[in-house]
């Protein structure tokens, strides 16, 4: 793809297409995203992304039914308790995977607009290694650490 855009861009600024500056600027802006793009093997992290995405609200809805199936009639106390805890357990699982689930579908967006594999705070590439290692990183590895470090936070991993 980043060779044909490339060969019309070229093409269209020599025969001076009407528009010249309105082209040049939008074959700049679409050269910056085919090698952008060409950079990572964008496709086989949106593949890894969309099994991730399913992996993950297959163990969403696994965590949530057997919160719910957690039965509150226990005639003991501490068999009561036992359940009770094991229903909290089930339920912040479910959420640390609705809150990763959201981060992959983001990193799916932009994919979708080009963006994905840089950094959102500078727009610099994110490390390749890291990547592979948490997919749906929208963070360089500096500006992780600063944002977690504001937060008090840590990347939720696979």
């Amino acid at each position: 793809m980043t060779r044909d855009l490339s060969d019309y861009c070229d093409t269209a600024k020599r025969n001076r297409v009407s528009h010249s500056r309105s082209l040049q600027l939008l074959c700049d802006r679409d050269m910056a995203h085919a090698t952008r793009q060409s950079a990572i093997d964008v496709e086989r992290f949106r593949q890894r992304l969309l099994q991730l995405e399913q992996e993950r609200k297959r163990r969403i809805g696994r965590d949530v039914e057997s919160a719910r199936e957690a039965a509150d009639d226990q005639p003991d106390a501490v068999d009561q308790a036992v359940v009770d805890e094991l229903r909290d357990e089930h339920l912040e699982l479910a959420q640390t995977d609705t809150e990763v689930l959201a981060q992959i579908r983001a990193a799916l967006e932009r994919i979708e607009n080009g963006t994905y594999g840089h950094c959102v705070v500078d727009d610099e590439p994110i490390e390749p290694a890291r990547l592979e290692a948490v997919p749906w990183a929208p963070y360089c590895a500096r500006h992780q650490r600063e944002a977690e470090a504001r937060a008090g936070l840590r990347t939720p991993r696979a």
